[in-house]
């Protein structure tokens, strides 16, 4: 009599978790568009993230700057990696449409799909640790233009003491690629395959 409960409650669950994640991803699909991009240094350090923001409310050109609530932007996280592909660290500038970072600058042109203008992600908060990446035209931006630059973009960091260094320049940009929507369907294979495993195991005489 448990066997045959547990049984129930699984396949139940199952369904509750499949019908709750087609619900949320039908409108995750419908009004989401989530990107992801990459950068690489001219000595093998590089930069990988991904954003999104809702599509029946943002406008062709999604800006973003400083703290506090965004405009449109919903999440914006990054990850940065040594020229091993060690991680270095990560942070998540924007979440849930607020911004915590002070120096962020950003902005996505969604028809052309392009990065563009000042760029200034990761966190600076003057700790041992903090990493961020950016370019020319955000320093500028923030009245920093009397460092040397020699590159467009610059991955910088602070050591142990807080330090600011470089750890590398380039003039590659940032690309950027939509996330493919039939990536959210495999999650959602997934749950499906999970219900059947369960139901296999405690019902092993079972069959398809």
């Amino acid at each position: 009599m448990t066997n045959l409960f547990t049984k129930k409650a699984i396949g139940m669950m199952a369904i509750t978790a499949l019908a709750l994640a087609i619900a949320i991803t039908t409108h995750d699909l419908a009004d989401a568009a989530e990107f992801s991009f990459n950068w690489k240094g001219d000595t093998g350090y590089s930069a990988k993230g991904s954003f999104n923001y809702d599509t029946t409310t943002a406008p062709s050109i999604i800006s973003e700057a400083g703290l506090g609530a965004t405009k449109n932007l919903q999440s914006l996280s990054i990850s940065f990696f040594d020229p091993f592909s060690t991680l270095i660290n990560s942070f998540t500038p924007v979440l849930s449409g607020v911004s915590n970072y002070s120096f962020l600058r950003f902005n996505f042109d969604n028809t052309k799909e392009q990065i563009f203008g000042p760029f200034d992600v990761g966190k600076d908060n003057d700790l041992p640790g903090d990493t961020w990446l950016n370019n020319n035209l955000a320093l500028i931006d923030e009245d920093s233009s009397d460092e040397v630059i020699t590159k467009e973009f610059g991955l910088y960091n602070r050591d142990a003491a807080g330090t600011k260094q470089i750890l590398d320049l380039s003039n590659n940009s940032v690309q950027v690629s939509k996330v493919p929507e039939g990536n959210i369907i495999i999650g959602l294979l997934a749950v499906c395959s999970l219900g059947f495993s369960l139901k296999q195991k405690f019902n092993p005489k079972s069959k398809i």
